[in-house]
């Protein structure tokens, strides 16, 4: 469901003339969902109203329309002014509306501080007004944090799109009912449950179709296309991207066209077909640096270094990767206070809030029954005092150690120095790989990697300069595997990587690929005669009997033949 839509459903029950208002203002919303430039027409022709809730009505409206054209700046300019006014003048129903598109926006930006704050507060707004359908959407957006790559809450956002599925279904709204089933597909996807996201993803191909909204059905294809794509399905995804473009051209907006830039990118790069995925890349990289969105730079810049990568210009791939870096840390700053345990608190505490209402009433009562005589009274109210401020004390507590613990958890699962995940970490994935391999009768290889003459560096250019080298050699090792590959750095001058789904062939171009990685890196700066090099030993699982560590130790006995045979080659 559209806010629009939600909008028209969820009109005041207030008198005829606040109701004739709220009317002409969501006609200006359902407009602009569907022709932003004429809804800036009619708020422009409008806005001089001189009842102060149409006027703002309007002025939120004219916000929409330049969201829905692409224009994010000024959209979040006008939620902005309108939250203002609307407290100023205690039009709650309009701060709702105001709130929960800025705090979309706010999402979409990666602030999701913000976002959750106003979408909370939005909530809390729409629940105690009984506008059922605005807090069904609502409830959807704050979903959509929850499914955020960046937050990762995927059960929280499975639960609350159900939610919304089942309202959906319950009025019979096929719209709704289309995007729910979208959303859970978009996170079962991000779970890597691709056959089910398939499945979840075509229902709301069917729905929007018989509904009659070609641009909806485009947007759905896309994802099915992006599912088929990472199943391996290449000339169907790029089929059916061809499909979606031709509707696209019938009036997409700008944010959906870049978009599916970045989504047909990457779907030729999963084919191999680099040189064709790079002009798609770099056209959505264009337009959302010009947007200033760190959500999907972060992505582009990371499968911009990897069609680069595969391309062989290892220098302008080292340059993606240092953009993706940025832009990482950046958002990885911004949610410092973002995790999933304050999202938990800030919402479902009110959720919870509300559904223990009753107990504390008659807690409430119980007291006072309690409270018969003077005496007794002030004892328990000093009691009372004391409790809820050891229970506040504890909380504090709580939520630092909290906080403390994830901070050592990722401290313990990755390098300080690379960035990448440590020996600890890097043998959990590969054990649960190669569990997957065994269930699937996938092929997996495991290879053992070397900096060849490291300690010479170490002696000659001293220990600073060594770990200089340790760092672009993680960042060319990372830049040259596939997506789903990993790779970990197992202590000193020594790494790993796991090639899920990789037989001995397939393994060997990867694997060719990162030791030309190392070998092109410029190390001049450090000093003119410096040339790194890797050696690799790869081992393939033999049988579903094959233990991990019998799997490393072949490796290590390929990566010693490696050595032997002069170093900076591949053997297995």
């Amino acid at each position: 469901m559209t806010l629009a839509a939600a909008t028209a459903i969820a009109a005041p029950d207030a008198g005829a003339d606040a109701a004739a208002r709220f009317a002409q203002g969501e006609h200006c919303m359902d407009l602009a969902a569907n022709d932003p430039q004429a809804a800036l027409k009619l708020a422009a022709q409008q806005q001089t109203a001189p009842q102060p809730d149409l006027a703002l009505h309007l002025r939120i409206c004219a916000g929409y329309a330049h969201e829905r054209a692409g224009r994010s700046e000024q959209a979040l300019a006008a939620y902005e002014a309108a939250v203002t006014e609307a407290r100023s003048r205690s039009l709650q129903r309009h701060l709702a509306l105001a709130l929960t598109l800025r705090g979309e926006q706010n999402a979409v930006r990666g602030l999701y501080t913000s976002a959750i704050a106003d979408l909370k507060e939005a909530y809390t707004l729409e629940h105690e007004h009984g506008t059922h359908a605005r807090e069904v959407y609502v409830l959807n957006a704050i979903a959509n944090l929850y499914a955020d790559r960046n937050v990762r809450d995927y059960d929280n956002a499975l639960q609350y799109y159900r939610k919304t599925l089942e309202a959906h279904e319950q009025r019979g709204d096929l719209q709704g009912q289309a995007t729910a089933h979208f959303n859970i597909g978009s996170t079962l996807e991000s779970q890597e449950k691709l056959d089910e996201a398939l499945k979840t993803m075509q229902r709301a191909v069917e729905l929007d179709r018989k509904r009659g909204a070609p641009l909806d059905v485009a947007d759905d294809e896309k994802a099915v296309a992006v599912v088929l794509s990472k199943l391996g399905r290449h000339n169907d995804a790029l089929r059916m991207l061809a499909d979606v473009e031709r509707l696209y051209a019938k009036g997409a907006a700008p944010d959906s066209i870049a978009a599916f830039r970045l989504s047909r990118g990457i779907a030729l790069k999963r084919a191999g077909r680099y040189a064709q995925a790079l002009p798609d890349i770099d056209a959505a990289r264009a337009y959302f640096l010009a947007q200033e969105n760190l959500r999907f730079l972060e992505k582009i810049h990371d499968e911009r270094a990897q069609v680069l990568a595969a391309l062989g210009d290892w220098r302008e791939a080292f340059t993606a990767r240092g953009e993706y870096e940025k832009v990482h840390q950046k958002l990885q700053d911004q949610l410092l206070d973002e995790r999933t345990a304050r999202l938990r608190v800030q919402f479902d505490s009110e959720q919870q809030k509300r559904q223990n209402e009753l107990l504390e009433r008659e807690n409430a009562a119980a007291q006072r029954e309690l409270q018969y005589a003077a005496s007794v009274r002030n004892w328990q109210l000093a009691a009372l005092v004391l409790s809820l401020a050891g229970i506040a004390a504890l909380a504090v507590l709580m939520t630092r150690q909290v906080k403390l613990a994830r901070t050592m958890r990722d401290l313990a699962l990755t390098d300080e120095l690379t960035r990448l995940p440590n020996r600890r970490h890097f043998l959990a994935l590969a054990e649960a790989a190669l569990s997957d391999a065994k269930r699937h009768g996938t092929p997996m290889t495991l290879a053992g990697l070397d900096i060849d003459f490291f300690k010479k560096v170490n002696d000659t250019y001293g220990h600073a300069a060594g770990d200089v080298l340790l760092q672009r050699v993680a960042h060319a090792l990372r830049g040259a595997v596939r997506p789903s590959d990993a790779v970990g750095r197992m202590g000193g001058e020594e790494f790993s990587a796991l090639l899920r789904g990789a037989d001995l062939e397939q393994a060997r171009t990867v694997a060719e690929r990162m030791r030309a990685a190392v070998q092109s890196l410029d190390c001049s700066d450090i000093s003119p005669d410096l040339r790194p090099t890797i050696s690799i030993g790869l081992s393939q699982i033999v049988d579903t009997s094959e233990r991990l560590d019998a799997l490393c130790k072949r490796a290590d006995d390929a990566l010693y033949r490696a050595k032997e045979l002069g170093r900076n080659c591949v053997v297995g």
